[in-house]
């Protein structure tokens, strides 16, 4: 397969380590808004970097078999909308907007192409939640009551990412948003929530929590 990877920041650049690793991907294409990052990232990996209008139009190459979006979150919903319309399936990195109309134009972009698109919830490939999943469906656990989940990065990303992200629930806490759903198989009917800016400083100059 012939990859191309939009966006070799922090997270895009670990995808493209793994997609150049990965033995059924023959070529990988990278591009960034800022250049000089994606040919960093092509040297790190052995892709070639090309622009990102190149990754929907094939810019004197062939066209990408499938897109890898993993650029600021601002970018992902017209990127999306570029995939869909040049028939590319891709897969995204969450979340899909920073607001509830471009998430839906979006959608609806994929969905008037009958195109292919898959959002970065990779929790829901992990062999725990997997196992978490068929103990609900199964009645392992008896009657669910209550279910906590606790999400902690290692490491707080860095500060310039931080005003970029689309917020601490956006870009984290909609990991276990998903992940509830998904393991208890139920909707949610009702949200609320708190936040603090007690942890590094970094947070609060980026208004976050």
């Amino acid at each position: 397969m012939r990859i191309g990877l939009i966006g070799t920041g922090r997270i895009g650049t670990f995808h493209a380590e793994v997609l150049s690793r990965h033995p059924v991907v023959d070529s990988l294409l990278v591009a960034d808004a800022d250049p000089e990052r994606a040919a960093v990232a092509a040297t790190r990996t052995g892709a070639s970097a090309v622009p990102v209008d190149a990754m929907f139009t094939g810019g004197g190459r062939d066209l990408p078999d499938a897109l890898v979006i993993c650029s600021a979150t601002a970018a992902h919903a017209s990127l999306i909308a570029r995939a869909a319309r040049a028939g590319l399936p891709a897969f995204c990195e969450k979340p899909i907007a920073l607001d509830l109309p471009g998430t839906l134009g979006a959608l609806a972009e994929v969905e008037a192409a009958g195109s292919v698109l898959q959002l970065g919830f990779m929790r829901r490939f992990d062999a725990g939640y997997g196992e978490a999943r068929a103990a609900v469906r199964e009645g392992r656990l008896g009657r669910l009551h209550t279910v906590r989940a606790l999400t902690s990065d290692p490491a707080p990303p860095p500060a310039d990412y931080l005003p970029l992200s689309g917020g601490l629930y956006r870009d984290c806490l909609v990991h276990d948003f998903d992940i509830l759903r998904w393991v208890t198989g139920r909707e949610v009917s009702e949200v609320y929530a708190t936040g603090s800016d007690a942890g590094p400083a970094m947070f609060r100059a980026a208004g976050d929590v």
